[in-house]
């Protein structure tokens, strides 16, 4: 991982956002946390465990209802 360069990265970013207005910092704030909040969700859904357990709900909403579609279907 290259994480000196990302830390680099992110202190350039911080330093040009705190020169912005407080109402396009809060906007920036908000934008970096639904994007932590994206990638943790990520990272949840896509362990082999979560996969399984989301094909068995898939299963088993089929089996009850038998109009269930496939999400990738949907995607």
């Amino acid at each position: 991982m290259r994480w000196p360069l990302i830390v680099d990265e992110l202190r350039q970013a911080i330093e040009v956002a705190q020169q912005q207005s407080e109402i396009v910092q809060r906007h920036i704030a908000e934008m970096i946390a639904f994007a932590i909040e994206e990638a943790q969700w990520d990272d949840l859904v896509s362990t082999p465990e979560s996969q399984a357990f989301l094909a068995q709900l898939a299963q088993e909403a089929r089996e009850a209802n038998g109009t269930a579609r496939d999400l990738n279907e949907l995607l």
